[in-house]
């Protein structure tokens, strides 16, 4: 758990409010399904409350996924700018 931590603290605050923002996102939507679960009529799911489920697993994955693609591109730049500053001019 500290290492997330650390990695979190050394993300720009720019990614760090988007990923803070993600979880938010998702356990409101993981509360909303259990409230909707336990009200009346018990057991059945409103379509929009399913809709919204859908539409917070989609804005989650979406920032976990283009920060993770971005992050590796950034380190293949990185990686082909240390490869081309080692070669012999």
């Amino acid at each position: 758990m500290n290492s997330l931590r650390n990695e979190l603290a050394a993300l720009p605050v720019r990614e760090q409010v988007l990923f803070l923002l993600a979880v938010i996102c998702m356990v409101a939507a993981m509360v909303v399904i259990f409230i909707a679960m336990y009200t009346a009529p018990k057991g059945e799911i409103h379509s929009s409350v399913l809709t919204y489920f859908g539409i917070s697993l989609g804005f989650v994955g979406s920032v976990f996924g283009i920060s993770t693609h971005y992050n590796a591109e950034l380190e293949k730049l990185k990686q082909m700018v240390a490869d081309a500053s080692k070669r012999p001019a």
